[in-house]
């Protein structure tokens, strides 16, 4: 996993609002597979803990492959930044 300078500062500005958080990358079945939800939570031993950046991220272990090659990004989409997964592949039903 990667992180674009897009992407460290964005996530840097949402994690200075927030104590003792941590972004938590995770699946979410679906009939067509897993999609990847994230959300900020205080650090959990049970999933897989990275650092990029100074940033640390939790990884469930079941999309921690999915997101090897993926490089975290921030992006504005109708005037609002968000993330965005560079390079995960869609999911197709």
């Amino acid at each position: 996993m990667n992180l674009s300078p897009e992407g460290k500062d964005y996530l840097t500005q949402v994690l200075a609002a927030e104590e003792n958080k941590i972004i938590h990358f995770y699946g979410v079945q679906s009939c067509c597979g897993t999609n990847i939800g994230v959300e900020l939570v205080e650090p959990s031993k049970k999933d897989e803990i990275i650092e990029i950046d100074n940033i640390l991220f939790l990884i469930d272990k079941q999309v921690s492959s999915t997101l090897d090659k993926v490089t975290i990004h921030a992006e504005k989409e109708s005037r609002e930044l968000g993330l965005v997964l560079l390079g995960l592949a869609p999911v197709n039903c």
